[in-house]
């Protein structure tokens, strides 16, 4: 116990603590590590297949753009269905009150 006590009360001379080899070891390690984990990303990324002829146009869409069809930003228009059997009803029973 007294050399625990006798440690911590002793002052560390720089000229004598270094860096050791495990310090070193450890960064190369590191190091390979980074190395290794880029360039299976850089794999991963070859494997994405990415459509560029299409990339600045709109989506591709069976139905022509309507004003009717799209939905207010608020969010709280009722869906439109092509089945003329649905009420508005219907829209109302489902509403979040």
């Amino acid at each position: 116990m007294t050399a625990m006590i006798s440690l911590r009360t002793a002052e560390i001379d720089p000229n004598v603590v270094k860096p050791g080899w495990v310090a070193l070891l450890i960064v190369l390690a590191l190091g390979a590590a980074t190395f290794l984990l880029w360039r299976s990303m850089a794999k991963q990324l070859k494997r994405i297949d990415v459509d560029r002829d299409g990339a600045d146009g709109p989506a591709p869409s069976g139905d022509p753009a309507s004003p009717d069809a799209s939905p207010s930003p608020a969010g709280d228009a009722v869906p439109t269905t092509s089945d003329p059997t649905s009420t508005r009803n219907e829209a109302d029973q489902h509403s979040p009150h």
